[in-house]
């Protein structure tokens, strides 16, 4: 089950998948840590959404379920809806929620093989472009404090000045100075404040 999970939440890119990266002469080590540290990055979302859930007689095996299932989309949506959910009702929301996105991108990502190989390269790489645009979107549309909005705008002017780096790590150079500077300007509003 988890790996199935991981396969859909990772986009069906399958690049940490530990079938693919066996398949590409790594080793069992390797493959494991490319897992771990592709998990690890969702471990903060799972941290912020699972409090949301949690009543004073919640049990932990209740919210497994709901921990694999977040992901950045499900993350997302939590933090938009849950507010609104009665607190004894929010287990059953993001099981639902989020079985309805796995589903969606089991159904996208089979449906995409398949469509794949037809494809022509242009309409191939503008599907590309949608998961990262969605994101942004959503981001975009969550944003609730100045401190949110900086970052997002940084970053996105940041990225192609450390694209041009070529080092691989533009997407981690961009959000990390973007998100510092944003959380410099959140500091420097609080302290005046």
């Amino acid at each position: 089950m988890g790996a199935l999970l991981d396969a859909v939440r990772l986009g069906g890119t399958g690049a940490d998948h530990p079938d693919h990266t066996l398949g590409s002469g790594a080793t069992v080590i390797q493959s494991a840590i490319a897992v771990t540290v592709s998990a690890v990055r969702l471990f903060p979302m799972v941290v912020s959404v699972l409090p949301l859930m949690r009543t004073p007689t919640t049990k932990r095996r209740e919210l497994f379920f709901a921990a694999h299932l977040t992901a950045v989309t499900l993350w997302v949506e939590c933090h938009r809806f849950l507010p609104q959910v009665p607190r004894e009702r929010r287990i059953a929301f993001v099981n639902g929620l989020g079985f309805g996105l796995v589903s969606v991108c089991l159904t996208a990502n089979t449906v995409g093989y398949f469509l794949a190989a037809n494809l022509t390269q242009t309409l191939g790489a503008a599907i590309l472009l949608l998961t990262p645009l969605s994101f942004l979107f959503s981001t975009a549309r969550n944003s609730r404090e100045v401190a949110d909005g900086v970052a997002l705008a940084l970053g996105v002017l940041l990225y192609p000045l450390a694209a041009k780096m070529n080092s691989g790590l533009d997407i981690l150079v961009s959000g990390l100075v973007a998100g510092t500077i944003a959380y410099g300007v959140h500091w420097w509003r609080e302290v005046r404040a």
